[in-house]
């Protein structure tokens, strides 16, 4: 058995756990990077609301409940599809 079968083999036995650690990853890496469009110029988040400079419509707390899905589905779709 290859490497790759192994890595396949552990990925569709702990689809939770990669989830849960692909998450980790790709929210701290936005944390870092601070997007225009959820950090102030200050480094403070934005908050939700629509029509003032300092808000947003895609608040931190959206973004990782939607990132926390699309995680979980792509896990999932690379144990069904590779």
């Amino acid at each position: 058995m290859n490497n790759i079968n192994k890595i396949n083999i552990f990925i569709s036995n702990h689809v939770t756990v990669v989830s849960i650690v692909l998450f980790i990853i790709i929210f701290y890496l936005i944390k870092i990077m601070k997007p225009a469009f959820l950090f102030k110029p200050d480094g403070s988040m934005r908050e939700f609301g629509i029509g003032y400079k300092n808000k947003t419509i895609l608040p931190l707390w959206l973004v990782a409940i939607l990132l926390s899905m699309l995680c979980y589905l792509g896990v999932l779709y690379y144990v069904t599809y590779f």
